[in-house]
């Protein structure tokens, strides 16, 4: 009893269970009510292009959003100095979401120029939320965390009543983003920039060395969550659309475990990025262990989980998404159990290994599901993906132990020069 007083009392097991309550939240309303919602009223082919539009807009915010995200607080020792640089860059990627979400929904989708807008409002929105929330991880201040994820859910609740009442559904991501936005703006101050006296030079330089860093982890994450999506992507261009709805659903319990291991990874982050945490060979030792166990402790929970929730959730589906459940959710797991050894590697690794392990995990990745979707249908694309993402895990794992063992060797080396 001692023992879990004392656990609940460590401020990083607050953080976690504060990070993982606010993705509960968020998710909850998302995939419990709203798509399911969604689902109803506009069936499965409408459904399933939905999921589509949304991936395009997913890997935009999210590689842009996050990967700004991860390089302020990694960075955070140099914040002030460099936080008009960060806002710049932030301008302008979320411009860039927003002008090419607008030309795919004016051009190939055929939308008018108010819907266009209104699609590219919704990704440069999210993207500007992915990337505002690193001033309260800096903080480590996961109680605003939980509340923008609270705001955010409403916000989502109040844009699904305007689409039943006839707006486009992009309306819906539209509101929910912009609340927390908000939040973080006014809470966060994530777009305010103290006055610090530099010289143009100093400024120029700092800019440059954060749009390098940015370039860098932008094009893996935009390679990285390409790969996410294209599953859907693949399943529409070799299967069919009506296919995409029964692939999203049936994975539905594997996106849960975004609410467990990414959040984790995040308290994590910040941590060892304050040095609170010491990054030696024991803790990667503890981190690569601990992700091996959520991979089984999640998939052998999902064997019966995830069939409750699809039969209750979305019962006139939920025989065709049997035959494809397992193996799509572990796929799923695998992926997202990733990011915590990824985590390990952008500290501990150069960054360019973060472009060369997506770079041939996307290769994989496409080869495998084109060969198991050809061979097997649905279920061979979804064994496709297990295997490249289980290389993509090793790709990652591997030289975090190699840069460790070459880290040790130069501290012997110091210890008896």
């Amino acid at each position: 009893m001692k023992r879990i007083k004392i656990l609940l009392t460590n401020k990083m097991v607050q953080d976690g269970v504060l990070s993982i309550g606010a993705k509960v939240i968020f998710f909850l309303v998302l995939k419990f009510l709203i798509e399911p919602w969604m689902n109803v009223r506009m069936g499965d082919a409408g459904f399933g292009h939905y999921v589509l539009v949304l991936g395009y807009i997913s890997i935009l915010a999210y590689s842009f959003g996050e990967a700004l995200n991860h390089i302020r607080v990694l960075n955070q020792s140099k914040d002030e100095s460099r936080a008009a640089g960060y806002r710049v860059i932030a301008a302008v990627e979320a411009a860039v979401t927003f002008f090419v979400l607008f030309f795919y929904a004016v051009v190939p989708e055929k939308e008018s120029m108010g819907n266009g807008a209104l699609l590219g409002l919704a990704g440069a929105l999210m993207m500007l939320r992915l990337y505002s929330e690193c001033m309260f991880r800096i903080e480590i201040n996961y109680r605003r965390i939980l509340l923008s994820s609270v705001l955010m859910a409403a916000g989502y609740l109040a844009g699904y009543f305007l689409f039943t009442a006839g707006a486009p559904w992009y309306v819906i991501l539209v509101l929910g983003e912009a609340t927390a936005v908000v939040y973080a703006g006014i809470a966060g101050k994530a777009f305010a920039v103290k006055h610090v006296r530099r010289t143009a030079g100093e400024l120029s330089e700092r800019l440059n060395q954060i749009v390098r860093n940015t370039v860098t982890l932008t094009s893996s994450y935009l390679v990285s969550y390409a790969l996410i999506y294209l599953d859907r992507f693949l399943v529409a261009l070799l299967l069919s659309d009506e296919l995409v709805s029964i692939y999203y659903i049936s994975t539905t319990y594997g996106k849960c475990v975004a609410l467990v291991i990414p959040p984790i990874t995040a308290v994590l982050l910040s941590n060892i990025s304050k040095g609170l945490l010491p990054l030696d060979r024991r803790m990667v030792n503890r981190v690569v262990a601990g992700s091996l166990g959520a991979i089984l402790l999640f998939f052998v929970a999902g064997l019966a989980v995830s069939r409750v929730m699809v039969y209750v959730l979305y019962p006139t589906s939920y025989q065709a998404c049997l035959p494809v459940m397992d193996i799509g959710n572990l796929a799923q797991i695998v992926y997202y159990s990733c990011s915590i050894v990824n985590m390990l590697a952008i500290r501990l690794c150069p960054m360019r290994l973060q472009v060369k392990v997506e770079v041939s995990y996307a290769i994989l990745f496409i080869a495998a599901a084109y060969i198991g979707a050809g061979s097997f249908g649905l279920v061979g694309l979804a064994v496709g993906t297990l295997a490249a993402n289980t290389a993509r895990f090793l790709m990652l794992t591997l030289p975090v132990y190699r840069q460790l063992k070459k880290n040790e060797a130069c501290g012997e080396k110091e210890a008896y020069s």
